[in-house]
């Protein structure tokens, strides 16, 4: 997103968080959160073999899908 940012915080399982520009790969666990800045490519996945559950909050502002 060009204008906004994302804020993911895991509750059940294990998330992937790849990030790009820079390169990074995050896993995050039960309780964890990260906030992802405006114009920063990312991709979410589930990183492990359970279901995951996960709470995305985005910021105010105009939301763009730009694909990776």
């Amino acid at each position: 997103h060009s204008i906004i940012s994302d804020t993911f915080y895991v509750i059940a399982g294990t998330l992937r968080l790849r990030l790009r520009e820079p390169e990074e790969t995050l896993i995050l666990s039960p309780t964890d959160s990260y906030k992802v800045a405006s114009e920063r490519p990312h991709q979410v996945e589930n990183a492990g073999d359970q279901p995951v559950t996960f709470l995305i909050l985005q910021g105010i502002g105009d939301y763009d899908y730009v694909p990776l």
